[in-house]
């Protein structure tokens, strides 16, 4: 498993304006929406008074991750894929370093500046959620390491959700945190046009033959970030993925251990060399494949086997054996 790339993804950040702008002017409404932004303001009632909330949003047609609003007039929040804003290529592989997000906050700032009517002064405030990732080239051992992802520990997490097959990923969030690790390769598969899979289909291949995989921790803490701590983002990640994954290293049972559990249920042995069939099968195949192959009601009766023995579908992974994380802990804090 080798480290190919690290740095910063999704980006949010808040700018306070130092004069508000006159939301309520029909005349400076006129011009937001001619500028491209859309009025998504509410009303509601606070006991017998009607408070209005003022929201604004944009977002630009080139390049879809990139989304503008003015909320209550006195604030500016942006959105983007830092990789999709930089280099404009929607297979977002060049993640960014934390100056170069700076200079993209810079950019989005005087975008919004040039394009929005009155004379609008955005001051900095916070980065109200930063997405650091890195990539490996995980070979064969793509499942363990997704698998290995859905063990991830975070303080006070909700459930895990876990998709070995087909869509390849893990998640695991909290109030503050998610960490995510999917499979790179498939998700270019299913997120590009059928335009796009071919002119990019090198880069496809190559992904889907180095077992490209991706993990994020996407910081959401409450009182946001600053720039400086952007210039962390490696040691920080380093940190997190030493203490989510135990020190580094983690076990994958496989399906063997599966095959273990099964054989301890208190089923005939033609149940059991059914759902170990099946489960052999999954693992081959995918949610989708297995859809495709099994009419809805047996898919969904096998599925609901595994629910009343306590196994999960989701769980299933083809790799068997450790997945070291330490190589990697150790490059990120070197970097």
């Amino acid at each position: 498993m080798e480290l190919e790339g690290f740095g910063y993804d999704t980006i949010r950040a808040q700018w306070k304006l130092e004069n508000n702008v006159p939301v309520l002017d029909s005349a400076w409404q006129d011009e937001m929406l001619q500028a491209g932004f859309r009025d998504r303001s509410s009303r509601f009632l606070d006991g017998d008074t009607v408070v209005r909330s003022d929201l604004w949003t944009w977002q630009d047609s080139d390049n879809d991750t990139l989304r503008i609003g003015v909320r209550a007039g006195q604030y500016v929040m942006a959105e983007f894929s830092a990789p999709r804003l930089l280099d404009d290529s929607p297979v977002n592989l060049s993640l960014v370093t934390g100056h170069q997000v700076g200079d993209l906050l810079a950019d989005v700032k005087d975008r919004f500046i040039s394009m929005t009517p009155g004379d609008p002064v955005p001051v900095f405030e916070k980065i109200l959620r930063a997405d650091y990732a890195v990539d490996l080239a995980a070979g064969d051992a793509l499942a363990g390491v997704i698998s290995a992802s859905a063990q991830f520990k975070l303080p006070r997490a909700r459930k895990v959700n876990t998709n070995i097959y087909p869509g390849e990923t893990a998640t695991v969030r909290s109030a503050a945190f998610t960490f995510r690790s999917y499979g790179k390769g498939l998700e270019l598969e299913y997120k590009l046009s059928p335009k796009e899979r071919i002119q990019y289909s090198t880069i496809i291949k190559t992904a889907q033959e180095k077992g490209l995989t991706r993990m994020e921790f996407s910081d959401r803490r409450r009182g946001g970030l600053t720039y400086d701590s952007l210039s962390t983002g490696a040691s920080d990640f380093a940190s997190h993925l030493e203490h989510g994954f135990s020190g580094g290293r983690v076990y994958i049972e496989g399906l063997n251990g599966l095959q273990m559990e099964i054989d301890q249920l208190p089923v005939s042995s033609q149940r059991k060399s059914s759902l170990i069939a099946f489960a052999v099968r999954y693992a081959t195949l995918g949610r989708d494949g297995m859809q495709a192959a099994y009419s809805r009601p047996t898919f969904y009766r096998q599925q609901r086997q595994f629910l009343e023995h306590g196994l999960r579908l989701d769980d299933v992974c083809s790799y068997q054996g450790e997945i070291d994380f330490r190589p990697v802990i150790e490059h990120l804090r070197a970097a």
